[in-house]
């Protein structure tokens, strides 16, 4: 089924999701700066390689209330 909208509506509402799509594109490429980013120093790729292992094992992992921060 079709909608009849003005032509103005249409290229309205075409603009919204092409803002979207890019808004969205951006934000992962982002994610993906500040990760590559960080693994670049040996000693923040360590530290963050670390981490995960830790998480992945319960190991070193220390729970906070967020009243407390």
């Amino acid at each position: 089924m079709k909608l009849a909208l003005p032509l103005k509506k249409r290229q309205s509402i075409l603009n919204i999701f092409k803002f979207l799509n890019r808004h969205h594109a951006s934000n992962a490429d982002q994610e993906m700066d500040t990760t590559a980013y960080l693994m670049k120093s040996p000693a923040n790729r360590a530290r963050l390689l670390k981490a995960m292992q830790d998480i992945e094992s319960g190991t070193n992992i220390f729970p906070r209330d967020l009243t407390d921060l």
